[in-house]
Order: C-alpha cells, then sequence, then structure tokens
C-alpha cells in the first residue's frame, strides 16, 4: 500500500528529509513522531504527493503519489492539515460534504455518506450550524469528518492523512476518534498515517511507528513494542524519559525529566 526507500527531500539545499524507510500494509495506522521541526507534516505532503522527493522511492498503490491523475488521487488519499481555516460561514453538513467533492457525479450516495459520517463523529446536531459558530474542538472534529468522508465506503484501497488529529479535542472525543478510527480501519479498505505527539497514547492503536530526529534522519521504525522505547525517545527528545508500568506490569506510558540522558 506504501513503500519509503531511502527518501530524501532538500529544499534549496538544505536537507528536510533524509534515508526514510517504511512500509504499511492495508489496514495498519501508521504513527510519526518526533520534536519540532523534523519534517512530520513535510513527510505526509509528499506521501499525499503536494511535493516530490529529491532521493529516493515512495509509491502509493504502488507508484509515485503524483502519478495519479489529480482527481484520481483525490478519490484514494484524503489528508487533514495541521490548521485548517475556513473564514466562511458554511454549516457543518456543507464543509463535510466537500469531502465528497471527487465523487460528485453521485449526489444521492454522497448525501448518504454525509450523513452517515456526522453520525459516527456526533455531529448531527450541529449539522446547520455555521462553521464560525463553533470552537476550535468542534471545529477540528467536522474537518476530520471531512477527511474521513472523502475516504468513507471507497471500491478501492485508499489512504487517509492525518497531521495532529487530537489537538484541540478533549478526551472524551478522542477516544471516540479512536474507536471510529478503529472501526473504519476494520471495516473499509483503508489505510491511515497520523503525526501524533502525545506519548502516553503513542502505544495505543498503531500498528507501526517511525520516529524522525531533529535534523529529519529516521531513528527508527517498527512496531510500537520495539520502537518506543526509552532508550529511542530519551535520543529522540534529547532529555531523560523511563517508561511507566501499572501494578500489574502492563504499559503505562512514558515520563519525562528535563535532565539529558
Amino acid at each position: 500500500m506504501l513503500v519509503l526507500d531511502q527518501v530524501g527531500l532538500e529544499i534549496k539545499g538544505r536537507s528536510i528529509l533524509k534515508d526514510v524507510r517504511l512500509e504499511l500494509a492495508l489496514g495498519q495506522h501508521l504513527a510519526i513522531m518526533g520534536p519540532n521541526g523534523a519534517g512530520k507534516s513535510t513527510l505526509l505532503g509528499l506521501i499525499a504527493g503536494d511535493s516530490e522527493v529529491t532521493s529516493g522511492c515512495l509509491t502509493v498503490f504502488g507508484k509515485p503519489p503524483r502519478a495519479f491523475l489529480p482527481l484520481e488521487r483525490a478519490q484514494r488519499i484524503a489528508a487533514l492539515s495541521q490548521s485548517s481555516e475556513l473564514r466562511f460561514p458554511f454549516t457543518v453538513e456543507e464543509v463535510i460534504g466537500l469531502g465528497r467533492f471527487p465523487f460528485k457525479a453521485k449526489p444521492v450516495d454522497a448525501a448518504i455518506i454525509v450523513r452517515e459520517v456526522m453520525n459516527a463523529f456526533q455531529l448531527n446536531a450541529f449539522a446547520q450550524r455555521s462553521m464560525l459558530s463553533l470552537s476550535g474542538g468542534e471545529r477540528q472534529r467536522v474537518h476530520l469528518a471531512r477527511a474521513v468522508a472523502q475516504i468513507w465506503s471507497s471500491p478501492v484501497p485508499a489512504l487517509l492523512l492525518l497531521d495532529e488529529p487530537f489537538a484541540a479535542l478533549d478526551i472524551a472525543h478522542q477516544v471516540v476518534l479512536r474507536r471510529l478510527l478503529a472501526e473504519v480501519l476494520a471495516t473499509q479498505p483503508v489505510s491511515i498515517v497520523s503525526v501524533v505527539h502525545d506519548l502516553a497514547q503513542a502505544t495505543q492503536g498503531y500498528d507501526q511507528v517511525c520516529l524522525l530526529t531533529e535534523q529529519g534522519d529516521q531513528l527508527a521504525f517498527g512496531s510500537p513494542s520495539a520502537v518506543l522505547t526509552a532508550t529511542h525517545l530519551s535520543e529522540l527528545y534529547g532529555i531523560t524519559i523511563s517508561e511507566m508500568r501499572f501494578a500489574d506490569g502492563t504499559p503505562a506510558g512514558f515520563g519525562a525529566s528535563p535532565a539529558a540522558p
């Protein structure tokens, strides 16, 4: 589904990403983690086809993202950016409906899918509300719903790219979203790539983890249990990070100290 082989990116002679290698299978969820400025959002942009790699090879569904016609790419790759600004009074229903724009030849199906997605995200009560009247967390949920609507009921394998999807969400809606994404992965031909920062939740719900250093190098890639270690994370963030466990020995997350590792 998604393969990166020694992928690198240079912009105006400056190295942004170097030697990134990973594979993601259908139905898997990949977490990309690293400090600010590591190139996480840039990597999502490469996968989405917003820009091209300058070294190595990146393929989605067997070919480079930009090898797809724009409409086909929009039908198979949906993305939520880190900051989604909307300054017009569109209703919640209208914004979620934008996710079906690449499929506008089937308006009846689009209306059904929009209703299904609104129900899944618990947004029915907001359907006719203006986006300008919503709180930051509520807007985040709507933009997430718009991205999910774009790959909902996809007849072919699709990819969902999420840049900090849990930002601005309270803990209750974070739980709802995690359950929803797990349901999407279990019931539809979709893979998900998410940029995440929350170490407390990093071992939950992800099949693979990629760690990027501040210099854009790949520190590690693999299963959460293999990658998310105190040693790796201390090196990654430049502080002492220790693993915490519950009384029964199961992982409980990580604790950080300002001291250098």
